[in-house]
């Protein structure tokens, strides 16, 4: 599906400009036929000739660009943008030459990897990158993977995880979501993983919901959960999820989605046996399609009308220059002025009041709810007391024998893998001077974790360095030529608290130990996310998949995994299939 066109910032920075941006706006809005379109042009460039050079003019022309845009006038809003452009160029402002260059490619006419438009890109991407700035990296990044994404499938993939990791570098959360939200299109397009473009779907919807003003992508997001089901052959739920996208109140903006929506509805309906419904919503197709075209032809001619049309009327005003048209003009200005003084002071001191009262209210929230706290942390302390006097020896075995299988258990796994490995290429000195090594590692790790059980001490790397480090020197020891482990991590800046890191640890330590037993694979990865005080944690292998159904199976395997999730308030997902892999997805709040 083509991505829509993002907006771009209207640059009115300085206060002059703001009130002739005020006085073009309501001199179309509120006097209609007495304030044309042509009127307005007509007082931006009697501004445009008072200002002079300089960037105060450079912010006029980038202002009414955005005028131009909102007029469908495409072509007068390019002329704009390059005018701007081209006082930056003088002045050196070197931020507003990259935004002009971003602001060229986002609303350029040509397909988004033709070179001429490419070129923009490409100056606004090495400048953010000279500047070391996450947020424009992450733009430059996003808008990169949308150029490559219908001809060159690896590229964009690239691009796209960068944008993920840059955006959360800088805590721009829907840049983060818009991004995410491409990122799973890949995903399900092109390696077919609907499950996996599902949760990250979600994922996105969840921001969208939250957010303000972005109806359309919750529509957006609704049309791709229903094609990743479409694609799944659930043809129920696809109908369930177009039905949601189509019950959000329509606008200009959504004409498009809401042609795809009929289409896809008039589909489901015909799959479902449902003749009736589905001729109805093909019907509802055509005539948006055709409403569109129409729409498309008539922006044509009227731009290029309104072209002729301004040309001749500028011609009239320069030889009508008189003193009543002068005096017309000042009255109609003063009015404005008067108007939108009104309306801004009224505006204000309602806004002030309102705040006023919801920082009140927001403090008697507060103190009611440290109260409540408060009560129930007494509460809890109680209870807790009592439930330790009860469970504590139960507690102490069950951990003595987790640690036993999780500790020892998995170390001998890994150690068993080296042996292996150490029998199979006795010729080959490196591999077996390698494995020789990690086998006296993983031998002196058992041997510490019998030391430290012994003297109740199970924490371990965990607790001296951190979660991150123990992995690594997890997966150090067990990677050889037969299986290499790799470790992705975004947003972990800061240690998590010891006991949840242990747990995690643990967590991880015996899907690695299930990967030597029963995956036969020679890859894996392991990626954790931080995102949102959420911990997204995904263990994927390119071995033989499960066979059977892990969840019924007994001993301490997948359903003693998902048990501590459990306890830990999270929640796990298994994709998996013989011979194509597995890939393990835990989210667990922090």
């Amino acid at each position: 599906m083509t991505r829509k066109k993002e907006a771009m910032v209207v640059y009115l920075h300085d206060k002059s400009l703001i009130l002739i941006y005020i006085l073009l706006s309501f001199s179309l809005s509120l006097f209609g036929q007495k304030v044309d379109k042509e009127d307005s042009i007509f007082y931006y460039q009697k501004e445009l000739n008072k200002l002079g050079f300089g960037e105060k003019k450079a912010e006029l022309h980038l202002s009414f660009s955005d005028y131009y845009i909102s007029q469908n006038q495409s072509i007068e809003a390019y002329k704009e943008v390059f005018k701007a452009l081209a006082i930056y160029e003088k002045t050196g402002n070197q931020d507003q030459i990259a935004e002009c260059n971003l602001k060229l490619h986002v609303n350029s006419t040509l397909k988004k990897e033709d070179e001429a438009s490419k070129e923009y890109l490409d100056r606004y991407y090495n400048y953010a990158k000279k500047q070391k700035d996450t947020q424009k990296l992450a733009l430059a990044h996003k808008m990169y993977g949308i150029v490559y994404f219908d001809v060159d499938y690896p590229k964009s993939r690239k691009h796209f995880e960068k944008a993920i990791k840059y955006a959360l570098i800088a805590n721009d959360s829907l840049l983060w979501a818009k991004s995410t939200d491409n990122f799973a299109l890949l995903l399900a397009g092109f390696d077919k993983k609907q499950d996996s473009s599902l949760f990250y779907y979600n994922q996105c919807l969840d921001y969208y919901k939250k957010a303000k003003n972005n109806s359309y992508l919750v529509v957006s997001a609704y049309i791709n959960i229903a094609n990743s089901y479409e694609k799944k052959n659930d043809i129920d739920k696809a109908l369930f999820y177009i039905k949601k996208a189509d019950s959000i109140p329509s606008n200009k903006l959504q004409a498009f989605y809401k042609e795809v929506i009929s289409e896809k509805l008039s589909n489901y309906y015909k799959w479902k046996g449902d003749y009736k419904k589905a001729l109805k919503h093909k019907e509802l197709f055509i005539k948006m399609r055709d409403s569109i075209n129409d729409a498309q032809q008539d922006f044509a001619i009227s731009e290029l009308q309104t072209k002729y049309e301004t040309e001749k009327k500028e011609k009239e005003n320069a030889l009508l220059k008189s003193d009543i048209a002068e005096k017309k003009q000042t009255e109609t200005i003063l009015i404005i002025v008067v108007i939108a003084s009104i309306i801004i002071g009224t505006g204000i001191s309602f806004l002030i009041a309102k705040n006023a009262k919801r920082k009140q209210q927001l403090a008697q929230q507060k103190e009611q709810i440290r109260l409540q706290e408060v009560e129930k942390e007494l509460k809890e302390q109680e209870l807790s007391s009592i439930d330790i006097l009860i469970e504590g020896q139960e507690k102490e075995r069950q951990r003595l024998a987790e640690n036993l299988h999780d500790n020892l258990g998995g170390t001998l796994a890994a150690l068993k893998l080296n042996m292996q490995n150490l029998q199979q290429n006795k010729q080959n000195e490196t591999i077996l001077e390698k494995s020789i090594n990690n086998s006296l590692n993983l031998i002196e790790d058992a041997y510490q974790n019998v030391r430290n059980m012994a003297h109740e001490k199970s924490n371990g790397v965990v607790a001296s360095q951190g979660l991150l480090p123990a992995l690594q020197k997890l997966t150090g020891n067990i990677s050889s030529d037969k299986l290499t482990i790799n470790i992705d991590h975004f947003g972990l800046k800061n240690r998590l608290d010891n006991s949840l890191e242990i747990r995690i640890f643990r967590i991880i330590q015996e899907l690695i130990t299930n990967i030597i037993k029963h995956a036969n694979a020679t890859e894996a990865n392991i990626s954790l996310t931080n995102h949102d005080s959420t911990l997204n944690i995904i263990v994927e292998d390119n071995g033989v998949g499960f066979k059977k159904d892990f969840s019924k199976s007994e001993g301490m395997g997948i359903a003693t995994i998902e048990k501590r999730i459990e306890n830990l308030g999270g929640t796990m997902q298994i994709d998996s299939s013989p011979n194509r892999g597995s890939s393990i997805i835990i989210d667990l709040p922090l």
